[in-house]
């Protein structure tokens, strides 16, 4: 057993021989217990927060653990791979159960070996499309990464060389209940005041410097939605980015502010818009937010009112059109009917109840769902959110954790992916469906949908997958030594691929946040090594509330924070180090 030691940044070990137990405490309620013959080192629920990682290369299984004051992360080693196997197979199985509440065994075969799949590190690498065989932009930001790996090496070094001249002056037992911060013979894991103490101590300067380099490469527009005029406690919490006419609206309240993009990769605030009001002059604030009809109009949605639809003219600033979509139909997500139908005049969207996938057209009178191109299920689906391919494919999620797959609206899906059991809180595709990202709260799914061995290139949009052919999903999630120093549970907003209409395939990277930190993931490099760990990654001074790549390149992001919004340059993202990640607070490194 190793646990990971924040000053030198390795893990070290604490136990030679441990025994593993999962034990049901109740009925799909299992706690994962780590001991040796003489202590405990951990007890915990089996839930997502752990963030584990299977890794069949290694036989090792890496995790997070939370107390009240801070993160720690084990690995733990198993002896041969049998016991891995026994390992894997029970702590997934253990981890099904608890979030879908059935037993493992009403899976079939099939959606076992997805999920089994799905919960380890070094899954078989996804195919990389042929187009991305020679691509100079890619090839400069791998140039930059290496340049960024020998800086972190060079400090890995000069820390390995204080972690030896420390190990030498102590013993395998006194280093191991010094990392603990207890005496001989305790049990459990404790919070270690000497170790935040060193922490500080040396990261203070950095901090310093790090704080006056923090705004190169980015622009920013205070305050979100403009001076405040009496919104009291509002705060940004929704992102709309245009593609027409370089703007981007966040949602403030009850109000929505305006901000331009300018040609040098900068945001300005613009105006706002200072009183969301529906045809009646009743004041709310939107839960949902879409651009429409070539950037004219915004698609609100109040939450109280779920069965209605809101069109707000941006020319005048207000709602012009309520839309009563379905007397009994509540809406609970609504999507563009094509990945680019918002740069075109297609008035119809899509829309989302719990069970039903459905085309809104609000030209229609008293019911505004198209008859003929909806799909209700009978029992209930819990969707939660849908993104449309190009040719207008849909990919729905939903709050068991399945993925569904639509060739087109008004029929049952193709292909259902298993669920894993944690919601689906946002799905996105590329402009083909060939790709699929799912986010859920602690990692995202990313799906090939490509059939195997189709000679004319078909997914799973067009054509079920055989059913012992379900495709491989690949984890993307942050390493648990990593979160140690990031102080807290992982929790993704959805994420989303960079656009460009233009070239085919240039979905290249993904972008989301967690906290403090927007994270990017290059999806070349994912497909090409099979790695779901090599991210890069920023922190700012407050929670991240919504990003998205500026429409038609990758080379920006917009950073909505509660009180600002920011324009940041993918360069300035780096590869995460100890000092990129510490959570910093009043100009230091907690």
């Amino acid at each position: 057993l190793y646990m990971f030691d924040a000053p030198s940044g390795e893990f070290v070990q604490v136990a030679k021989e441990v025994a593993l137990t999962v034990v049901e405490v109740g009925k799909y309620e299992y706690y994962m217990n780590v001991a040796s013959n003489d202590r405990s080192f951990t007890s915990q629920v089996i839930e997502p927060e752990m963030n584990a990682v299977f890794n069949h290369d290694h036989g090792s299984l890496i995790w997070n653990y939370f107390d009240q004051n801070r993160a720690y992360s084990f690995s733990m080693v198993t002896v041969d791979a049998k016991h891995y196997e026994a390992l894997h197979q029970g702590m997934t199985r253990a981890a099904y159960e608890t979030l879908n509440q059935e037993s493992w065994n009403k899976a079939t075969v099939a959606s076992q070996d997805y999920i089994l799949d799905a919960y380890e590190e070094d899954v078989d690498m996804l195919p990389e499309p042929e187009m991305w065989a020679s691509d100079e932009e890619d090839e400069e930001y791998e140039e930059e990464e290496e340049v960024e790996e020998e800086d972190d090496e060079e400090e890995d070094e000069d820390e390995d060389e204080e972690s030896d001249k420390e190990e030498d002056e102590e013993s395998d037992e006194d280093e191991i209940d010094k990392i603990f911060n207890r005496a001989p013979g305790s049990q459990g894991v404790k919070t270690s005041r000497e170790v935040e103490t060193e922490s500080e101590s040396e990261s203070e300067s950095e901090s310093e410097s790090e704080s006056e380099d923090e705004s190169e490469g980015e622009s920013g527009a205070e305050s979100g939605a403009g001076a405040d005029t009496g919104s009291g406690a509002a705060k940004n919490s929704k992102l709309a980015v245009g593609y027409k006419h370089g703007r981007s609206f966040v949602v403030r309240g009850s109000r929505i502010g305006v901000f331009r993009h300018t040609d040098g990769d900068e945001i300005v605030f613009d105006t706002s818009i200072n009183h969301v009001d529906d045809t009646r002059g009743r004041e709310f604030t939107p839960s949902t937010m879409m651009l429409h009809e070539q950037d004219s109009a915004l698609v609100l949605q109040d939450a109280q009112r779920p069965n209605e639809l809101f069109k707000m003219d941006l020319e005048y600033g207000k709602v012009v059109e309520e839309w009563r979509v379905h007397e009994d139909v509540p809406t609970v997500a609504v999507a563009p009917t094509t990945k680019y139908a918002q740069m075109t005049g297609d008035r119809t969207l899509v829309g989302l109840s719990h069970n039903m996938l459905y085309r809104i057209d609000p030209r229609l009178r008293d019911n505004m769902i198209v008859q003929d191109q909806q799909q209700a299920y009978v029992t209930k689906s819990h969707f939660t959110t849908a993104a449309a391919t190009e040719s207008g494919a849909v990919a729905v999620g939903s709050a068991k954790g399945e993925i569904r797959l639509f060739d087109r609206l008004g029929v049952r899906a193709k292909t259902v992916l298993p669920a894993l059991g944690e919601p689906i809180l946002g799905i996105d595709v590329t402009s083909d469906g060939r790709y699929v990202v799912a986010t859920c709260k602690t990692y995202l799914l990313l799906v090939d949908t490509k059939l195997p061995d189709d000679a004319n290139g078909r997914t799973g949009f067009m054509k079920a997958f055989p059913q012992a052919q379900k495709p491989a999903p690949k984890r993307l999630q942050l390493k648990p030594e990593h979160v140690v120093y990031m102080g807290a549970p992982i929790s993704f907003t959805p994420a989303k691929f960079n656009q460009a209409p233009d070239a085919q395939g240039s979905e290249k990277t993904i972008v989301t946040s967690t906290g403090p930190f927007v994270v990017t993931w290059n999806l070349r490099r994912v497909l090409g090594t099979g790695r779901g760990d090599a991210y890069h990654i920023k922190q700012y001074q407050d929670t991240v509330v919504a990003d998205n790549f500026r429409f038609g390149q990758d080379r920006s992001i917009v950073v909505t924070l509660p009180n600002d919004v920011l324009s940041v340059k993918r360069s300035q993202l780096a590869k995460p180090t100890r000092e990129s990640l510490m959570i910093r607070s009043s100009g230091s490194l907690l």
